[in-house]
Order: structure tokens, then C-alpha cells, then sequence
């Protein structure tokens, strides 16, 4: 959380230069590598963890200029902005990943038809980033005005709480997919391609519990910032301390956005929206083409 007039410009701590570009260095190294991987692949759907990478690269750009810089104001916003609203990209990458996964395999095993998933979880997670976007602008804007800052805080934890129970029940839908997908006889024909999807499942796996352990550290970090009657200052453990963020948040969300470089969903689903995991189109598609041949 920044703010100015702390022990480090907009900080209340003495904000580490190293830190911010290091973080850089390595959202940099990731996002240079998804780029490529989305060429090999050909997969234009991953194109929003690409935003998300992107927000995170450009966060610690800005925060180390607001670090060495402590008027540049506009450079804190970006960084605060930019640092809050990434994951939820990342979010709905997972979403639309296992959205596709779903549309591959079989959306017949999910409670969820896999389109309704990207209306759904999709718009949700839409708004909860405007949501966090708004108040973290306003946060970072605040320079000391307390008043601000309260109304700051309350839009962010509306966004956030929004973002964990939307992720929530999206991994419940995630998992109730997985769990019969993998169980049914039918699919046993194709064992090799689902054992292969089984890496994609715990990179996904792995993503979810990181980006929602974040989501929690943040919700938590803003509901405990209290503003004491008499003091020009708001008080809260993460905000006079600096390592929480990297451990809580740099560090888990680069490992969500490196799982899917490891284990790429490219390398296991088809570049081609609609075809299924037995070589045919999907249901809708075929019954599209029954309409034209007819007319």
C-alpha cells in the first residue's frame, strides 16, 4: 500500500529498490516466454494471462520508479493499480482455460455448460477488476486524506471478497468436472490424452490454491488497516511492513504464471476452437453444418 508522506516517499516502511526490479526481472522472463509459447502453440486464448503478466511487469517497473522517485505520484498509482487488479486476469485465464478443457473433453461432465462458464465467471471476474482498478487508484491517490482512504478500502475488499467466492465456486465446478471426466468408461479410449491433460489439471490446481491464498492475504491486508480517532495516519501490519507483499503476493503469482510455462495448454489442447477430444467438432458446430447442408 503506498501512500505519501511515509518513512520511504509513498511508503511507510524503507521500500526495497532490489526487490521491485527483481520482480520485474522475472514477470519480464515469463511473460517473454509465454509470448513465444502463444506463437509455437498458436493459442490467441491465452492472450489474457499475457495482460495479467504484462500488469504484473509493469507494476514493479513503476513501483521501482516510485521507490527512487517519491514524486512520482502518477508512477505509484500505476504500480498500485496495475499490482491489484493483475491476478484477477489470471483468474479468468483459468477459467477459460478449463473452459476449453471442458469444450475438448466433454462439457456432458461438468454441472456447468462450458460456455456458460466465460459468461458467468468471466463477467464476474470483469467486475470485480473494475472494482479493484477503482480502488486502487483512488488508494494510491489518496496522499494522506483519510476519508479517501476509507472509501478506497471499502471498494477494494467489495472487489476482492467478490474475486475469492467467484474463484470458489468456480474450483468447485473445476473439480466436479475432473473428478467424473476422469472416471468415465467412455473416455478410457483416450486415456493417453487424458493422462497427458493430467499436467495441464496440476498446473490449473496449483494456480487456483496460489492466486486464491493471494486473494485472501489481500482481503486480509486491507480489512485490518483501521483509522484511529486522532491519528493523520491509518495503521495496519502490512502497511509498515514490506515483506508480506513479496511472500503473499509476488512470489505466488509468479508460480501460478511459470506452472502454465511448464506444463503449456497448448501442449495438450487443440489451437482450434470446437474440435473434441475424438477427432470431431463440437455438438453445436455439427448441428450448425446440418443448417447450411439443408438450406
Amino acid at each position: 500500500m503506498g501512500l505519501k508522506g511515509g518513512d520511504s516517499g509513498f511508503f511507510y516502511y524503507d521500500a526495497s529498490n532490489a526487490a521491485a526490479v527483481i520482480f520485474a526481472i522475472l514477470f519480464g522472463g515469463v511473460l517473454a516466454l509465454h509470448t513465444w509459447q502463444i506463437v509455437k502453440f498458436k493459442t490467441t486464448f491465452m492472450i489474457v494471462l499475457i495482460v495479467g503478466v504484462v500488469l504484473e511487469f509493469f507494476g514493479y517497473i513503476t513501483r521501482s520508479i516510485s521507490i527512487t522517485n517519491s514524486d512520482a505520484l502518477w508512477a505509484n498509482i500505476a504500480s498500485q493499480t496495475s499490482l491489484i487488479v493483475a491476478p484477477a486476469f489470471l483468474a479468468a485465464q483459468d477459467y477459460m482455460i478449463i473452459g476449453r478443457v471442458m469444450a475438448y473433453v466433454g462439457s456432458q461432465y461438468g454441472i456447468i455448460n462450458h460456455n456458460k462458464i466465460t459468461k458467468i465467471f468471466v463477467g464476474a471476474d470483469v467486475l470485480a477488476i473494475i472494482t479493484q482498478a477503482g480502488g486502487g487508484a483512488m488508494l494510491a491517490g489518496a496522499q494522506g486524506n483519510l476519508d479517501q482512504m476509507k472509501r478506497a478500502k471499502n471498494i477494494l475488499l467489495g472487489g476482492l471478497v467478490l474475486q475469492v467466492i467467484t474463484f470458489a465456486f468456480f474450483a468447485f465446478v473445476a473439480i466436479s468436472f475432473d473428478w467424473r471426466s476422469s472416471r468415465a468408461p467412455e473416455l478410457k479410449p483416450y486415456a493417453s490424452q487424458m493422462q497427458g491433460m493430467r499436467k495441464l489439471w496440476y498446473s490449473f490446481y496449483l494456480s487456483a490454491v496460489l492466486i486464491t491464498g493471494r486473494s485472501i492475504y489481500r482481503t486480509a491486508e486491507f480489512a485490518e488497516v483501521s483509522f484511529e480517532p486522532g491519528k493523520t495516519t491509518p495503521s495496519g501490519f502490512a502497511l509498515t511492513h514490506e515483506w508480506p507483499m513479496y511472500i503473499f503476493d509476488s512470489v505466488p503469482i509468479f508460480l501460478s504464471v511459470a506452472a502454465f510455462n511448464l506444463f503449456h495448454p497448448g501442449q495438450f489442447l487443440p489451437a482450434r476452437k470446437g474440435s473434441t477430444i475424438d477427432g470431431r467438432e463440437e455438438a453445436s458446430s455439427n448441428k450448425s453444418d446440418v443448417a447450411l447442408q439443408s438450406v
